[in-house]
């Protein structure tokens, strides 16, 4: 077969193992190994087998003429266009390059339909929300702009913002493209983009080890807002019932990489995360006005002035038989509250209680 010019370059940058992997999602199987050069792969369809001779090694002579028959196979087969394959394997390091931004693929086996191409928008959107989320707490730790509560930079949410840049059948996968880099950067800061992507990463990474002591020395550098924005990604993934593979093709030829979370360890990670947050709670302070008082429960309800949010927790009892504060609905007070949040694996429940911990009369 003649190999067309244009595709040339673009087979280049495709690696066997790629091929090998794109192989295994779509239910193919390896019949033979022919040495170290090639193996033969099977599928059938419509009561007909379908063979595809791969080529391992880049030396044989005609190595891009076997992978682009392969292609065409696969062409012929899926019935979609050829360059919507070869996207699908092409080697996300040489995609960032070529776009000049960083390059996330995530990738969702289901643990009951494996082969499974299709997913509720609303699944998948819980979990494109929750990594833009994510992304962005990261971001505001990256860049040293600490704050637990409140909105997060402008100038944050703009150089870690998403795009969906390509979606692709398989157990279901999704490209995603941060924001191009800058042009003109600090010669020795690294872009945004990129510490974030790392930062993911290796909390993926960290998720895998039975002892979560480095997850949680990494959770707590970051600060609480990334460890919840964390846990909430899990969740996501917990809810679609799925093995989560993530590649990262970076404009750094020295950055980049795989990582793979299964099930299992998503669900352990959210109870450690839980854990982390029962032992240190949030603490923080609102500048509200008095709602509600209940005597039996000792439970306040505070309405912040900044966002006009009700805070409804149980006051300790330091407060409660304070005589130098008196509780006056309408008064307005300083709060300190102490907040701990859980989610329940089980149930998905998430649950977040308040305990008002300090309460002292607003100074106007």
């Amino acid at each position: 077969m003649n190999l067309p010019q244009e595709y040339l370059a673009v087979l280049n940058s495709i690696e066997p193992i790629s091929v090998v992997d794109y192989l295994v999602t779509n239910g193919w199987v390896e019949e033979e190994k022919i040495d170290s050069r090639a193996s033969i792969w099977a599928k059938r369809k419509n009561s007909k087998k379908f063979s595809i001779l791969l080529p391992i090694d880049p030396e044989i002579p005609d190595f891009y003429d076997r992978i682009y028959e392969v292609f065409k196979t696969l062409e012929f087969f899926e019935q979609r266009p050829l360059s919507d394959i070869i996207n699908a394997v092409r080697n996300v390091k040489d995609i960032a390059i070529e776009k000049q931004r960083e390059i996330l693929t995530l990738k969702f086996k289901f643990l009951y339909e494996e082969s499974k191409r299709q997913v509720p928008a609303k699944k998948i959107g819980n979990v494109l929300t929750s990594i833009q989320e994510l992304f962005n707490a990261v971001g505001q730790s990256e860049s040293g702009h600490i704050s637990e509560h409140g909105k997060i930079q402008k100038e944050i949410i703009e150089r870690t913002e998403l795009c969906v840049f390509e979606t692709f059948q398989g157990s279901f996968g999704i490209k995603l493209a941060l924001a191009p880099h800058p042009q003109q950067l600090n010669f020795l800061e690294r872009p945004l983009g990129e510490r974030v992507s790392e930062t993911f990463i290796e909390l993926i990474h960290l998720s895998n080890y039975p002892d979560k002591g480095r997850l949680k020395e990494y959770l707590l550098r970051l600060r609480k807002r990334s460890a919840s924005r964390y846990r909430k990604f899990l969740m996501s993934l917990l809810n679609s019932e799925a093995n989560f593979y993530f590649d990262w093709g970076s404009v750094n030829p020295e950055k980049g990489g795989k990582a793979v979370l299964s099930f299992d360890n998503v669900i352990t990670t959210i109870e450690f995360i839980n854990k982390m947050e029962v032992e240190d709670p949030s603490e923080y302070t609102v500048n509200g006005q008095l709602i509600a008082a209940n005597k039996n429960t000792n439970n306040l309800e505070i309405e912040d002035f900044k966002d006009n949010k009700r805070y409804i927790g149980k006051a300790i009892n330091n407060i409660v038989n304070n005589r130098d504060i008196e509780l006056t609905i309408g008064k307005l007070y300083t709060a300190t509250i102490q907040e701990i949040s859980s989610i329940n694996p089980a149930t998905g429940e998430e649950k977040t209680e308040y305990t008002i911990i300090n309460l002292l009369y607003l100074e106007e």
